[in-house]
């Protein structure tokens, strides 16, 4: 899945350089920062979101809720 942005006349570059900072300061990975496209024309995007090719960091591939909840659940629950 990826997130396509008409960047008209620049409209979203300042969204665009903030996750970018994001992605330097390690708040955002930058596998997940790749899903967000962008191009000033709706041609020039469709064409980058054909081209598109998903990649997934190793650790979030592997990840399953059976996990999560167990260590959620080991952690102790105050509720």
């Amino acid at each position: 899945m990826q997130v396509g942005l008409v960047n008209v006349d620049g409209f979203y570059d300042s969204l665009l350089t903030f996750i970018d900072k994001a992605v330097d300061e390690g708040f955002v990975s930058s596998t997940a920062r790749r899903i967000i496209v962008s191009a000033p024309t709706a041609p020039q995007l469709l064409q980058l979101l054909e081209e598109y090719v998903p990649k997934h960091d190793d650790f979030v591939s592997k990840m399953v809720w059976d996990d999560i909840t167990d260590a959620a659940t080991s952690e102790g629950d105050s509720c």
